[in-house]
């Protein structure tokens, strides 16, 4: 399996709504475990598929992530689809990472199960708006967008404030990584 730094020459995320800017990379948005200090023991990629480098698709763990990513990709407005394990003591972590062709495109059907209607009491301070859910009445999620991107951080087992401090790091790498990549002159749209 690659891990996350394996993957630093590849153009796998773009900034969709900056035309000259230019492409991120996945090593720039996802937190390295010397970002997120004790407790967690490794990271690595699932999937990426990308439309801005369809050479360039990544599938870790078997091609039935592959399929899903691009039966994602392409359907209204999504442009890439990147899924990241993490591993917080023995206790798996998905982020789910989507970049639309535009924020309208994410739409208002995200952050939600349809089975469970949980709130937590303290979201952190991410993107444009963040939620909090239960997917099948049991993962714990924090989902965010910002921009273009949405960004779903998913565990059944990690603490909630490991997932706070994952989807903190995502967001700041995130921006970072958008001022960067902006030519001098230009906002970058967050």
């Amino acid at each position: 399996m690659r891990t996350l730094l394996a993957v630093i020459t590849g153009t796998l995320i773009g900034v969709g709504c900056v035309p000259a800017a230019q492409p991120l990379s996945i090593d720039q948005i996802a937190p390295s475990l010397t970002q997120l200090g004790n407790g967690w023991t490794s990271n690595h990629v699932v999937v990426v598929v990308d439309q801005l480098n369809p050479t360039n698709a990544i599938c870790n763990e078997g091609k039935g992530w592959l399929q899903a990513a691009h039966n994602v990709v392409g359907k209204r407005g999504r442009e890439a689809y990147i899924v990241l394990r993490y591993a917080y003591g023995s206790n798996s972590t998905l982020v789910w990472i989507t970049r639309c062709k535009d924020p309208q495109s994410i739409g208002d059907d995200w952050g939600r199960d349809k089975e469970t209607k949980s709130t937590l009491d303290s979201l952190p301070r991410i993107g444009e708006e963040v939620r909090f859910y239960r997917r099948d009445g049991m993962h714990n999620n924090i989902a965010f967008r910002r921009g273009n991107y949405l960004i779903d951080v998913e565990s059944p087992g990690a603490p909630i404030e490991k997932l706070k401090q994952l989807a903190l790091l995502l967001d700041a790498n995130l921006v970072r990584a958008q001022r960067a990549s902006t030519p001098k002159g230009e906002t970058p749209q967050e």
